[in-house]
């Protein structure tokens, strides 16, 4: 029945992790993960503490059921693996992990143990991925949401990111350096100032300067000088009345105000509620930036240009490049202007700067060592080496010393601060890809516009907060819902080459181009993303192997595309020819198939698309592995799912 088809769909929420224990050259580090799957090169690090090497990694946790399964398990990968459920040895196999496959087992309803553990080749090298099948579905990796845990990843890991995030090792400069592939987040720097006094206030520095935390909740800006005191406060006025000094250009003119409309509208479709709070908000998300400084924060007309490309003066911003026309950066800006405006502030009593002392000041401060282009002094800094011999909560910036930097973190964040200085600096020294891509879905705020597991997104319950924007446009709140696409299997569904394109804003065409939320690109993280999605998944990055269809199952799955067969092309363009009908949300065209989908993934997706995307709108065409068509290579589902594939290959060509 239908209901078996939706099985997979219906798993009751659970966390998707599960506990990885890693183990090589006699260490051992723990973290969590949310799929039993791993993909690490020779020379690679399987984890940031432990160094490359052969390892071994045992993953542990739950396997949730929602009804009755007889299910069949398999592997894939190098190595050698080993699976138990419920105590019990299922299955076995070392080198070519594909060639096994286990007995059908069956399993009840519930929560079940399992056991995974994976021995990487001896040259430190391991690929690995867990599948199932069943009578109602074929083979396929086991999603994230069958599995659940209740261990947490270790502190260490969290202070690891903390201490790259706050830039500690801009002033701590590593006396051996870094190595050859640090952790990607080392490379990171913060926004270069040299033209902030073209583009930002001197009234909106000299109080971001006085209290970083209080303008953005979640900034890793350190509290530099002590704002609760007279002195603190003129240092803030000199630090601000130099930086206003530092001008390549003057701002062009202020936007017309009269396109404010306009810019409230491209404010709701393009869902920046997702990441920010309305100006004026009366009850703001702390978890969202704020946007109620804006009109304080900006040169006139320096918020156009800000806003066509955040990443001029911060390659690493989190705020995303949305490619605006003129047009649309004209409006949104004169919106924001207009809105933001209109907010009282504080009077923080920030007196008039000099100039000449910020200078003085800047250099005392150290300011270029995290700001490229300012002064720079690191001479008496302890190098990174240094500050590991040190205990932390006793001695450095997690203290209360008036005369260091105070940054923003939270006792959590503190303690897993202090729990890192005692790993040493190694960990700093390794990138490993799937960890960097599992914290920038979080830091880049990715599923505030996307779903992933069983968590929906951001964008799902905030986006009616600017409805009111778009109330005046007849038939505006009458359009389908248009979803974005879930992340759930992002690294096995795309080509990590298409991923990038995608994550850098260089995917030509635009895959849903009639969509009024457009992907913005991460260009700074583009690369990194998609290679650690890939690897975390357990699958290989790259692009595409060159398509070499077979002409005689083209020929079918072109009938099968058609009004003869599944009617695919009513909604799905195929190269020039459009879709047969007017949709207000098409499918993707069939053209880009090859460049984007792995076959693995469309076969996933043809057999049951809601056990992939819940509310997609994509209909099923089998049930239990048989076809709607009985009378096309008789009946069989997954071989018409091949043909298909194959006729996607020859129009990619």
């Amino acid at each position: 029945m239908r209901l078996a088809l939706l099985a997979l769909a219906c798993i009751p929420a659970a966390r998707a992790d599960l506990t990885a224990t890693f183990t090589s050259g006699g260490a051992t580090d723990t973290r969590t993960d949310r799929l039993p799957a791993i993909y690490v090169e020779k020379g690679e690090s399987p984890t940031p503490f432990l160094a490359p090497g052969p390892f071994e990694v045992t993953w542990t946790g739950k396997l949730v059921i929602a009804e009755r399964q007889r299910l069949y398990f398999s592997f894939e990968g190098d190595g050698s693996a080993a699976l138990t459920v419920n105590g019990e040895e299922v299955l076995h196999a070392a080198g070519q992990l594909a060639a096994e496959q286990s007995e059908r087992i069956r399993l009840n309803p519930g929560e079940h143990d399992v056991s995974v553990t994976y021995k990487s080749l001896d040259d430190g090298s391991g690929q690995f991925r867990l599948f199932w099948e069943e009578r109602s579905f074929p083979r396929q990796s086991i999603p994230p949401t069958a599995f659940k845990t209740e261990s947490k990843s270790s502190p260490e890991r969290m202070g690891r990111e903390l201490f790259a995030a706050n830039h500690c090792a801009k002033c701590h400069l590593p006396a051996s350096g870094l190595g050859s592939k640090p952790m990607a987040e080392m490379l990171e720097i913060a926004p270069i100032l040299a033209d902030s006094g073209g583009r930002l206030t001197e009234e909106w520095l000299a109080q971001w300067i006085a209290s970083p935390a209080s303008l953005k909740p979640d900034t890793r800006m350190p509290a530099l000088v002590d704002a609760s005191t007279d002195e603190g406060k003129q240092q803030a006025a000199d630090l601000a009345a130099w930086l206003v000094t530092l001008k390549i250009a003057d701002a062009p003119a202020a936007p017309d105000a009269g396109l404010a409309q306009k810019g409230g509208e491209h404010f709701h479709r393009f869902g920046c509620v997702a990441c920010h709070n309305v100006p004026g908000a009366k009850e703001p998300d702390p978890g969202r930036v704020p946007l109620d400084r804006v009109a304080q924060k900006f040169q006139p007309g320096a918020l156009v240009d800000f806003l066509k490309q955040p990443d001029k003066w911060y390659p690493h911003i989190g705020m995303p490049d949305f490619g605006l026309s003129d047009d649309e950066a004209q409006s949104i800006a004169a919106w924001l202007l207009a809105e933001s405006g209109k907010n009282k502030h504080k009077d923080h009593g920030i007196p008039d700067g000099d100039a000449t002392k910020g200078a003085e000041l800047a250099k005392q401060l150290n300011c270029g060592a995290c700001h490229a282009g300012l002064p720079l002094d690191v001479g008496g800094v302890p190098s990174l080496e240094a500050i590991f011999e040190k205990d932390w909560s006793k001695d450095g910036c997690l203290t209360a010393r008036k005369d260091l930097p105070r940054f923003n973190l939270t006792d959590e964040e503190s303690s897993a601060l202090a729990a890192f200085s005692k790993t040493g600096a190694e960990p700093l020294k390794r990138h490993v890809p799937a960890e960097y891509a599992s914290a920038k879905l979080e830091s880049l705020r990715c599923t505030s516009c996307h779903d992933i597991d069983e968590v929906r997104s951001l964008l799902a319950t905030t986006h009616i907060e600017t409805k009111d924007l778009v109330a005046h446009i007849p038939g505006e709140n009458e359009k389908l819902d248009q979803s974005r696409p879930h992340l759930t299997f992002i690294g096995e569904m795309l080509h990590a080459s298409y991923l990038e394109s995608m994550i850098d804003g260089k995917a030509s065409p635009r895959p849903r181009p009639w969509l009024d939320m457009r992907m913005p690109a991460f260009h700074s993280h583009a690369s990194g993303l998609a290679e650690g999605l890939a690897k975390m998944h357990g699958v290989p990055p790259g692009p595409p192997a060159k398509p070499e269809p077979d002409a005689d199952l083209a020929a079918i799955g072109k009938t099968l595309i058609s009004a003869d067969g599944f009617g695919c092309n009513t909604c799905h363009a195929v190269g020039d020819t459009k879709a047969t009908a007017a949709f207000e949300v098409e499918g993707v065209n069939f053209a880009l198939a090859h460049d984007r989908l792995r076959k693995e993934w469309f076969m996933r997706w043809m057999a049951n698309p809601l056990s992939v995307t819940p509310d997609t709108k994509m209909p099923v065409y089998s049930e239990n592995g048989e076809s709607q068509r009985t009378d096309i290579l008789e009946g069989d589902a997954a071989a018409q799912f091949d043909a298909i594939w194959n006729y996607l290959l020859s129009v990619s060509e």
